[in-house]
This record gives structure tokens, C-alpha cells and sequence, in this order.
């Protein structure tokens, strides 16, 4: 990203401003030239100066889509794409729907035939189905999901089809910035060597939880594995702590402007044991800096 300049008072200020660690794409700030190249469409924060080279309007990252060039502001409102996987809450049980809080502008709704019964059952919804709704999920669920559309006026509806969406049980939940979660492969994973597992919602919503059993069995998910399923246990106490480092491994994380990945997450967990860090010393910026925590994952 080429820097430009501005002459004031007969001095020439050049910006200059960091790249984040962790995060690829370069962050650019109001002023910076994007690119030259001719033949470039622009989107939302960029603007064609006179010379026909494209400047950023707002402080972000630049996002490439085929020729389309558009800057994605830093800290912004999540506004959700098809196929984005979130974690979203219950806030309202209406007629054949349910209303869900996932950082958005508006609420997202997900409907009663988007959701996958329990048992994994195939068939179509029915009258006794509407009845049953607060069965399924009631006000204050934590439920994982993935948009399925985002009509014209932003408004985004979610479906739990898949055996892995639904509701969230037996964990904690991390919010931060929309930003820090870029879209993966798998965005439901269970931490290797850790046991523990996290749902990496692309609203910056954070589910870190107990591996998931099959109600009655004990089992870890199988094939024929539904979080429909899944109730609440009790989680033991070594359990417990594993969760509460992960979580405060994601937040040390996005409070130093680092990407929340599944590796990122494993090696500030690993390196926090080693470096004698307690969980809780993970959401204290001074005591990372002084551990050396942060440097080591720079590196």
C-alpha cells in the first residue's frame, strides 16, 4: 500500500501507520492510495482521486473480490454474509420463529423449518411442531448457526439444518471484535491435546465449550451425532479451568490485534502453561508484556 503525502505549512507529513500482527491483509488509513492499476472496480471506502488512482476513505482492511476492491473498517457493526457461521442468542419466541441477538444491526431470525429436530428426524414441520417451539429453543439460548440469507433491507435469516448448529451447552462465551475472526475451513473445532472446543462465530461471538455428548450415552459425537441433542452436564473442575484459559487465551488475543485462529488460540494456550502464566493473568496486558507471551506469538 503506497503512503501519500499532504503539505501543511510548508511541510510535508507522511502517515504512517502499523500493520496488525496476525492479521494478513495490510491495514490502511484514510488517505492511503490502494492501488493504480487501471480496470479496478471500487467499493464502500474507497474513492477515485483525480490522477484515477483509488485512495481508502476509512481506516480498515482491504478486501479483494475478483476485481472489486473495498475497505472493511477495523471496529464496525457485523453485517453478515451468506455462509458465515455464528453464535447468536435468543431474545424473543414469535409465531413459526424465533428472533436471535447476533451483533448485528437488526435481529436475525431463524425460522421453524430451518432447524434440524431432534433424533435428526426428516420431515416437514407441522401445527404441533409451532406448538412445541419452546421445546426446541426459549428466550436466553445461546444457539450456533450459519446465514443462510440476507434479504435487501440487511435483515438476515439463520438455519441449524446441519447436525453441528444449535443449541450451546456446558461452556462460556467471548465477545470481541468481527474483525479478529476471518472465515476458515472449519469453524467448529475441538482443540487437539486440550480437549476443549470452540465455535469461532464470524460476529466476533465466541463459544468455548466441553466437547459435546450424545444426551444419555456418554459418547463424543458420532455420525449420527445432533447438538439438538446435546443437554446440560456438569463439567468438572479440570475441565472447567481448560475452558476458562481457551476463553482468555481468544480475548488476550483480540485485546493485542491478533487473529483468533484455532492455531493462535492452541499456542498462547501452550505458551501461557510454560510461561507460568495462571488464566486469569491472561487478561492482563502487563503481565503478557512482561512474560514475553505476546512476542513469542508475533514471532
Amino acid at each position: 500500500v503506497e503512503r501519500c503525502s499532504a503539505e501543511e505549512s510548508g511541510r510535508t507529513c507522511h502517515l504512517e501507520v502499523p500493520e496488525i500482527p496476525g492479521l494478513r491483509p495490510q491495514l490502511i488509513a484514510p488517505g492511503d492510495v490502494v492501488t493504480a492499476e487501471p480496470g479496478v472496480l471500487r467499493g464502500r471506502g474507497i474513492v477515485e482521486r483525480k490522477d484515477g488512482k483509488l485512495v481508502a476513505t476509512t481506516c480498515g482492511v482491504v478486501e479483494h473480490v475478483n476485481k472489486l476492491l473495498y475497505v472493511r473498517p477495523l471496529k464496525h457493526r457485523y453485517a453478515g454474509t451468506i455462509g458465515d457461521v455464528v453464535v447468536g442468542r435468543i431474545v424473543e419466541v414469535q409465531t413459526e420463529r424465533w428472533a436471535v441477538e447476533i451483533g448485528t444491526a437488526q435481529l436475525a431470525y431463524l425460522h421453524l423449518g430451518a432447524i434440524q429436530l431432534p433424533g435428526n428426524v426428516q420431515r416437514r414441520r407441522t401445527d404441533e411442531d409451532t406448538l412445541r417451539m419452546r421445546e426446541f429453543f426459549v428466550e436466553d439460548d445461546l444457539i450456533s448457526a450459519e446465514v443462510q440469507k440476507v434479504h435487501e433491507s440487511g435483515e438476515l435469516a439463520l438455519q441449524t439444518r446441519n447436525s453441528r448448529y444449535g443449541k450451546l451447552q456446558n461452556g462460556v462465551l467471548a465477545n470481541i471484535h468481527a474483525i479478529y475472526v476471518r472465515r476458515q475451513a472449519q469453524h467448529l473445532v475441538t482443540l487437539p491435546q486440550i480437549g476443549v472446543m470452540v465455535v469461532l462465530g464470524n460476529n466476533g461471538w465466541i463459544w468455548v465449550c466441553a466437547p459435546p455428548k450424545v444426551a444419555g450415552s456418554g459418547r463424543q459425537e458420532t455420525i449420527n451425532f445432533s447438538q439438538m441433542d446435546v443437554r446440560y452436564e456438569q463439567v468438572n473442575e479440570d475441565l472447567r479451568g481448560r475452558i476458562s484459559r481457551v476463553r482468555n487465551a481468544v480475548l488476550a488475543l483480540a485485546t493485542h490485534g491478533l487473529e483468533v485462529t484455532p492455531e493462535s488460540v492452541m499456542f498462547v494456550y501452550e505458551q501461557s502453561l510454560q510461561r507460568g502464566l495462571a488464566s486469569w493473568e491472561l487478561l492482563d496486558t502487563a503481565r503478557c508484556a512482561s512474560a514475553g507471551l505476546i512476542e513469542a506469538v508475533i514471532d
